[in-house]
């Protein structure tokens, strides 16, 4: 698969059932560099993390075939990231990376209860049904992909785990996201 950039989307710091917003940012990475940083607001269990997230891609991807990494479909909370709304709005294919077997009965006990708009979020959740678990170079992750295929993501992973299991331009964009929210977070809500 030729792909041009790699750009990775990860929150920051959320208040559980907060309802405030948090930052997201998204790196992307030319090769194996670092070229460029965009930072949105998203509300904390909102239903906005799709959009706003397809915005911050199209400015970084800049005309180049991309590929989108995430470490979790949930994002803010429980605002929820549609993997085809994502693939529509930009036109590329995600990978959603988790170093954990994710439960989508967890998240659904946990989601109902609090929300009156479930089913909404239960069909991105229900993403996660497809998940596969990959043999990386650096240990067991668990993937959702979406446009591209099994063995394209796990390379892409593959070329990219410098330091850890998680993807570089992942653990990037988590430290970004969550440093930012601590500067940015009491000022937002």
């Amino acid at each position: 698969m030729e792909i041009e950039k790699i750009i990775a989307c990860d929150d920051g710091e959320v208040k559980k059932l907060g309802y405030g917003k948090t930052v997201i940012s998204c790196i992307s990475y030319r090769e194996v560099w670092p070229e460029n940083i965009k930072i949105g607001i998203i509300h904390t269990d909102g239903l906005d993390a799709t959009s706003i997230i397809s915005y911050l891609i199209k400015i970084l991807s800049n005309g180049k075939k991309s590929i989108v990494l995430f470490d979790s479909i949930t994002i803010a909370g429980f605002n929820v990231i549609s993997l085809p709304g994502i693939e529509k709005l930009t036109g590329f294919p995600s990978i959603v990376i988790y170093s954990y077997k994710p439960s989508v009965k967890n998240l659904l006990d946990a989601l109902r209860p609090h929300f009156k708009d479930s089913e909404i979020r239960e069909l991105a959740i229900n993403q996660i049904k497809s998940y596969k678990k990959i043999e990386s170079k650096k240990g067991i992750l668990y993937i959702v992909n979406w446009g591209v295929n099994t063995e394209d993501a796990i390379e892409i992973i593959n070329s990219y785990q410098f330091y850890s299991r998680i993807p570089e331009p992942l653990r990037i964009s988590h430290i970004i996201s969550s440093q930012v929210s601590k500067i940015i977070n009491p000022y937002i809500n």
